[in-house]
């Protein structure tokens, strides 16, 4: 009985140190998308990524009436692949207005930088203004 409780303990510890804990935030998208392409800084680049779309969120009425004159900060990766990816609440508002920033998140359109002639990704802070 010892010897199955100290396997049982022992298998579940190697499964908890090999597994990462990552509290979502509220309005946290716990299935982030993890970018392959290599990401640079602005000044690293030849050339910088270019936002050719940026839509605004779809806030509720319920959201624009609470959280009237408030922001919504994200952090996100533009992929070389042209998705945008690794969506973080930064510095968010409720859940409902969360959702609808990192949906619009999702919708950017944009052109990849270049370095050396490939494709790679650069770390964007994005903001949304919650307009009544």
């Amino acid at each position: 009985m010892k010897a199955n409780f100290a396997l049982i303990t022992t298998c579940l510890i190697a499964l908890l140190s090999a597994t990462p804990l990552a509290a979502n935030l509220p309005g946290q998208d716990p299935a982030i998308e993890v970018c392959s392409f290599p990401i640079y800084k602005s000044r690293e680049v030849d050339r910088k990524v270019k936002i050719l779309v940026k839509p605004e969120p779809k806030f509720s009425r319920q959201d624009r009436q609470e959280h009237a004159s408030e922001r919504i900060v994200l952090t996100a990766v533009l992929c070389g692949s042209g998705e945008v990816t690794q969506i973080r609440v930064k510095s968010g508002l409720s859940d409902s207005a969360n959702t609808k920033a990192i949906e619009a998140a999702r919708k950017i359109k944009f052109i990849p930088g270049e370095k050396d002639g490939n494709k790679i990704s650069q770390s964007l802070i994005l903001e949304y203004h919650v307009q009544n």
